[in-house]
């Protein structure tokens, strides 16, 4: 187990189980990796806040898989914010960004999912490259937050209690957390050998530990990550890992931009030209610009 130093904003993973494996957990917490991808946006604060939630909630949702690729968590609706998308690869890379109109928003007067993103869907998905089948779980915006949405998915589409508490604040150091519980079928290899009375009471014992969690809690950086798993657990068996690292970093290149480019016929390029007689994409994740003159755009679609 790797105990992180208190007072540090971190950005890590970090899984734990109780009663022998009958619970398990994540525990993600985000302070320059918000920040990052965050910065440069000019994110309203509603926005920026969910936004970073969506984050948080993603890589715990990451953590609980095991994949070689990308997991992507999206949440789209026909509310102000029409659009949150985040998604990590399992080397822990995480990007991020949102729409949202103006306009619309500064008309809510709320923070609720139904008030900001409406009526719309929540999709996890799993992309572990072109000879793999993706995976994609979709489940309603049916909660007042995220984690609700969440939750809902697990409990309806996997059959798999789960209990999630996903907290953020915005300033000068803004930051986001997660943590996750879920109770393992008995069938799970690894699971402890234990009756359905047993199963029952260690989970209800562990729903009801995290919900005395706080969300300052959650956020304070003067606790060391593994401190608050400890401070819910401690006495009912807990187990906790090596954490793993996460990190902002986009995954935009000119070389892929330019594959996007090969797919607009030439004859069409021009009209996206600007003043300067330049063809200009900005990554929605990092904001990036990539600017192609016509030297540029021969070599695109050089055979």
């Amino acid at each position: 187990m790797v105990f992180v130093v208190s007072g540090v904003r971190s950005d890590l993973i970090l899984p734990f189980q109780v009663a022998g494996g009958a619970v398990r957990g994540r525990m993600v917490r985000l302070g320059p990796a918000v920040e990052a991808i965050l910065a440069g946006h000019g994110y309203p604060e509603a926005v920026g806040t969910l936004l970073a939630e969506t984050l948080a909630l993603a890589g715990v949702l990451a953590g609980a898989l095991k994949y070689e690729g990308v997991f992507t968590l999206q949440a789209q609706g026909d509310g102000p914010i029409g659009l949150l998308v985040a998604d990590v690869t399992s080397a822990g890379d995480m990007r991020g960004y949102a729409r949202f109109d103006d306009a619309r928003l500064a008309a809510v007067g709320g923070r609720s999912v139904p008030e900001l993103l409406g009526t719309g869907y929540l999709a996890f998905t799993v992309d572990q490259g072109p000879k793999t089948d993706r995976y994609q779980g979709i489940v309603e915006l049916s909660g007042a937050t995220l984690a609700e949405c969440a939750k809902q998915y697990f409990t309806q589409s996997e059959q798999l209690d789960t209990e999630v508490v996903v907290a953020s604040r915005g300033g000068e150091a803004p930051a986001a957390a997660a943590l996750m519980i879920q109770r393992m079928p008995g069938s799970q290899p690894g699971a402890p050998i234990l009756t359905a009375d047993e199963s029952l009471e260690a989970w209800r014992t562990a729903t009801i530990l995290l919900g005395s969690l706080t969300q300052a809690e959650l956020l304070d950086d003067s606790l060391a990550p593994d401190q608050v798993p400890y401070r819910l657990f401690h006495a009912e068996g807990l187990q906790m890992w090596e954490s793993k690292a996460l990190r902002a970093q986009c995954r935009c290149s000119e070389g892929k931009i330019a594959s996007a480019l090969r797919s607009i016929p030439p004859a069409e390029i021009t009209a996206l030209k600007d003043e300067r007689g330049l063809v200009t994409i900005t990554c929605e994740f990092c904001r990036t610009v990539y600017a192609f003159d016509d030297a540029a755009l021969e070599r695109v679609y050089a055979p």
